[in-house]
């Protein structure tokens, strides 16, 4: 590690034993026994985004871990809305029934998520977080305007505020085809929405409401629609809505939809205020949420009127954050798999990533069953260990390698790996040094003896042995990105690999 800068000497002056915080969200203070160290920033960039690159990190190594957050997330929140398309509009008119140029068309959207995802990383995570919570599916709204409509609020909400963003996503047409709000109307009440909004999307399952309260809630829902024979923007039709008392909660009033929402932020603020950042803490930190830690998040939300950034900065900036027993305890999604691989090997210009390229990703992406826009059901993804069993294992080793072997062909990211050996050892010429020293970066963890030996043996492998001892091979052979690339076939085959 190299010597603090003077911003983080300025700050925590010489690094000394601190006694240990009672509050597990007091902000992190590098210790000697819990080091501001490449691996906690790695941390940091693995759970916030999709990794880092070795620039990264070293860049970080010179900050406070409270600045480096707060350059992250607000570089993150200040990026602009993200470009329409030219066909963000378009009707099914518009397509005159060409069904490959639609299919193209939603192509291109996850080619684009992803890119963003491996060059930018941390909004497009925040992103990717709300599409697994306000879940919708194409496959049953079909329209890509209406997809765009979509991602275009998972960006713009990110790190915004959740009752806004609530109120928004209950009335784009994608969520009002997905989960029956066209099928809500007075007289004719569908309780779907209403039902997921409270149990999957605001308060959770069986948290605060009773049947009653769905039924009453899907009559306060009524009136927005949207024409899935067209493809067009949605819309209120105050004729199919009810207007007329409804009673919620056990309070009575002729609610609409915008004071429906409004009411569950205010007469069940407490149930919002824990399951939303309950939420957050399994999908970016650990599946079993710490209780204290909750509560804290959990009045840091509701005081601060449902605001999701102070949150999320006061959850990444704690000492429970970076505490050695979360890192690497989470194991990874499919599409955090491939893309910390390119992110992390420096795969980040365009000139790098191809079309096809996403496209063979996303593709790796959808037989693991994480496919963009094509969540299982309303509930989305289930996370951590559901990732893993006998067939997916497998295809994970194929995928990864597969992803290897596209980064293999470019000499741009050959040129990088070659360049990051010689950074991470100083132009080392010992396999038993480079070794080590790239398992840390892209494992983040060390291995036991048996399989960093075996790790060496695949990094060494095509090259006689002589050429080793007698010190003429060097990282700048021709063969040494080749070499790097074996011992990442080896690495991502690892239960090491799996995790972050």
């Amino acid at each position: 590690m190299p010597a603090p800068a003077d911003a983080f000497t300025a700050e925590y002056g010489s690094i000394v034993a601190a006694p240990p915080v009672n509050d597990p969200l007091a902000p992190y203070v590098p210790t000697t026994s819990k080091p501001w160290n490449a691996r906690r920033v790695a941390h940091l960039y693995r759970r916030l985004g999709f990794g880092a690159t070795y620039a990264q990190i070293q860049q970080g190594l010179q900050m406070t871990p409270s600045a480096l957050v707060d350059q992250l997330l607000d570089t993150a929140t200040a990026l602009p809305a993200p470009t329409p398309p030219t066909w963000a509009n378009w009707t099914f008119q518009q397509y005159n029934g060409d069904l490959g140029l639609l299919n193209e068309h939603t192509k291109e959207l996850k080619r684009r998520w992803l890119l963003d995802m491996i060059q930018e990383g941390i909004r497009a995570k925040m992103a990717f977080f709300w599409h697994d919570h306000f879940v919708t599916q194409l496959m049953i709204y079909t329209c890509n305007s209406w997809m765009w409509n979509y991602y275009s609020l998972l960006h713009q909400y990110a790190f915004g505020n959740f009752r806004t963003f609530a109120y928004e996503i209950g009335k784009s047409p994608a969520m009002l085809m997905f989960l029956n709000g066209n099928l809500n109307i007075v007289d004719e009440p569908n309780e779907n929405y209403a039902r997921e909004l409270m149990e999957l999307f605001t308060m959770g399952e069986s948290n605060g409401y009773t049947q009653a309260d769905i039924v009453e809630m899907a009559r306060a829902l009524t009136g927005w629609q949207a024409d899935d024979d067209d493809c067009t923007p949605a819309s209120y039709n105050s004729a199919k809505h009810d207007n007329s008392p409804k009673t919620i909660f056990g309070q009575t009033a002729n609610y609409d939809f915008e004071g429906a929402h409004n009411l569950i932020f205010t007469a069940r603020s407490e149930q919002v205020a824990h399951y939303i950042p309950g939420k957050i803490y399994k999908w970016f930190v650990y599946q079993n949420a710490d209780p204290q830690v909750i509560e804290g998040l959990a009045a840091t939300f509701k005081n601060g009127n449902w605001e999701i950034m102070p949150v999320m900065k006061q959850l990444f900036k704690s000492e429970h954050f970076f505490e050695e027993s979360l890192i690497n305890a989470k194991i990874k999604s499919p599409l955090e798999t491939m893309a910390s691989l390119l992110k992390m090997t420096g795969a980040v210009s365009p000139t790098h990533i191809t079309n096809h390229w996403l496209n063979e990703i996303n593709y790796y992406a959808y037989i693991l069953h994480q496919d963009l826009f094509e969540p299982p059901n309303v509930s989305g993804w289930k996370e951590h260990r559901h990732w893993i069993n006998e067939s997916t294992l497998s295809l994970r080793w194929k995928y990864a390698a597969g992803t290897i072997g596209l980064l293999q062909q470019n000499n741009g990211i050959r040129d990088n790996l070659r360049d990051l050996a010689i950074e991470l050892t100083n132009n080392s010429k010992d396999p038993a040094v480079i070794v080590p020293a790239l398992v840390d970066f892209f494992l983040g963890q060390t291995l036991d003896p048996v399989h960093l030996q075996a790790a060496i043996g695949y990094f060494k492998a095509g090259i006689p042995e002589n050429y080793y001892l007698d010190g003429s091979w060097n990282l700048l052979w021709s063969e040494a990105p080749d070499q790097i690339f074996n011992l990442m076939l080896y690495l991502v085959k690892l239960p090491e690999f799996q995790l972050t």
